[in-house]
């Protein structure tokens, strides 16, 4: 493995494995025998959690569905208004939630992680977070769904008005949570002058790309895990590095940033805006289909989806909707993973590089290397060994040596 100065970039256009489909691997061509139980160990009973949280979760909406526990306890607390009962609704929802599920989240970051090495995380931080958790969330509810709702009271089309008024509010919260709700949760600091940030910088360049800022993460208060992403656009735009891998080899983490600036460079975000505004259309009409039959209203104890009392009907729908449309969703963002992963190849011309990015962070992470169908059409990133597949198929197509 290399840790050199950027050489120059290979030629974009360059031969390359499909985008749009899985480039074949073999898992164990890539990680030992031992790698793999252990990638097994740590994932089984992880996997299985994450099944009884999406149980439990499932079974709180169903509760306050047909107990009608929302809609009874706004007639009880006698709230006026409907938009402060959409407040009040979705705090109680979250509040439900939470004492269903966080215990799982306290298993896993304050002992299960522990035993792998995984975890800084303490109880009075979990605490703290599990609180953030509550009051961003609420938040973010009720600014998304308070113009659904006027939308709902207002037009019988209030599946289209509302949709819209959903994407702009979602537009301006990717814009907004980089600066005003991610530094609740951790510090960002801009890398320091150096080195690393000279070739960053040299990325970017030949990427000609303009970064807002590349920023360090403290993610090792909580985690020892390692990543990097990007996130905002425009003013907000910018590149954030876990602090957790400042120790790799500078080659390594260039390889890293190469594959977010890729992002930018190739206007994903940009790009993912049509694709999700129309799943989410998708999602209201859903939504607007079922939300009228009289049978689920009765159900969920109220007379019509624009009262507030509706909320926990009105995210059951929603989210057996994109339970499907994930689907797409999470194809789509392989999709672009795999062009970040060609911009990286391109731009660096180190494949040997790339495929050690991925030698390291899937030991340190314990990543899942094997998952099932399921959990592997469901994931917005291609499996680490296809990855790694992908550097060396991309290669061997160039006449290089993916080998140190």
């Amino acid at each position: 493995m290399t840790d050199t100065a950027p050489t120059p970039p290979a030629r974009r256009g360059s031969a390359h494995p499909p985008l749009a489909r899985r480039t074949p691997y073999r898992t164990e061509d890539w990680f030992s025998a031992d790698e793999l139980a252990e990638a097994r160990r740590y994932a089984g009973p992880l996997n299985r959690l994450r099944i009884v949280r999406t149980i439990l979760t499932t079974a709180v909406f169903a509760v306050l569905i047909v107990t009608h526990a929302v809609p009874n306890l706004l007639d009880a607390l006698d709230v006026r208004g409907w938009a402060l009962q959409l407040v009040v609704a979705a705090l109680v929802i979250v509040l439900a939630d939470m004492a269903a599920t966080a215990w799982i989240s306290g298993y896993i970051q304050l002992v299960y992680d522990k035993r792998f090495g995984l975890s800084n995380q303490t109880p009075a931080r979990f605490a703290a977070d599990q609180a953030k958790d509550v009051a961003v969330t609420v938040v973010l509810t009720t600014a998304l769904l308070l113009p659904v709702y006027a939308a709902i009271h207002a037009t019988g089309l209030w599946w289209f008005w509302g949709w819209v008024a959903f994407l702009v509010v979602v537009l301006a919260v990717t814009f907004i949570y980089p600066v005003a709700i991610m530094p609740r949760f951790n510090k960002f600091t801009p890398l320091a002058d150096g080195e690393l940030r000279q070739r960053i910088h040299v990325v970017a360049d030949r990427a000609e790309t303009r970064i807002e800022g590349v920023y360090t993460m403290d993610a090792s208060k909580r985690s020892t895990r390692g990543n990097a992403f990007v996130a905002g656009f425009g003013a907000t735009k910018r590149v954030v590095l876990f602090d957790t891998i400042l120790h790799y080899p500078m080659g390594t983490i260039e390889q890293i940033v190469a594959h977010e600036i890729g992002h930018y460079r190739l206007k994903h975000v940009t790009k993912s805006v049509p694709f999700q505004a129309v799943l989410f259309l998708a999602a209201f009409g859903f939504v607007a289909a079922l939300g009228g039959w009289h049978s689920l209203l009765d159900l969920a104890g109220v007379d019509r989806l624009g009262d507030p009392g509706s909320l926990p009907l009105f995210l059951a729908l929603f989210g057996l909707a994109w339970s499907g449309l994930n689907l797409a969703q999470a194809w789509f963002s392989r999709f672009k993973e795999r062009e970040a992963d060609l911009e990286a190849l391109e731009l660096l011309g180190r494949p040997a590089d790339f495929i050690d990015v991925w030698r390291r962070m899937a030991p340190d992470n314990k990543v899942e290397l094997e998952p099932s169908t399921w959990v592997r059409l469901n994931h917005n990133h291609p499996e680490v060994p296809e990855r790694m597949a992908f550097g060396q198929a991309w290669a061997e197509a160039n006449g290089m040596s993916a080998t140190t």
